[in-house]
């Protein structure tokens, strides 16, 4: 079965073996899927589509639209419920742990702490 997933895959500069590690399985497994002598699974499949903001049509060329407005809407549901967790998490801190985890945030990401 022919997909699209290398082709994506190689617009995000993405390895093999980095794209397999964020997908759960090993590179072999997603080297034959590329090359079309294994087929993914259908988790793997909406796991890709979400991973790349693409429809599973689009991956498996039954469609050239890549975004559908059903995927958009429970992508952009998927992230905020994902913030509103880390906000509540957050919120849950007392002052100098919030202050802690700024900081803590801020050099993970090279970044200084103005705000």
């Amino acid at each position: 079965m022919k997909t699209r997933i290398k082709e994506l895959r190689l617009e995000r500069n993405l390895t093999q073996q980095t794209l397999a590690e964020l997908m759960g399985i090993n590179q072999t497994s997603l080297s034959k899927i590329e090359c079309g002598t294994s087929t993914p699974d259908g988790l793997l499949l909406f796991d890709l589509a979400r991973f790349f903001h693409v429809t599973t049509d689009y991956i498996l060329f039954l469609s050239e639209e890549r975004l559908n407005a059903d995927n958009l809407l429970a992508d952009n549901m998927f992230h905020i419920k994902k913030y509103q967790h880390l906000i509540a998490i957050y919120q849950k801190m007392n002052q100098k742990q919030q202050e802690y985890c700024f900081k803590f945030l801020c050099s993970m990401l090279g970044m200084n702490e103005d705000l």
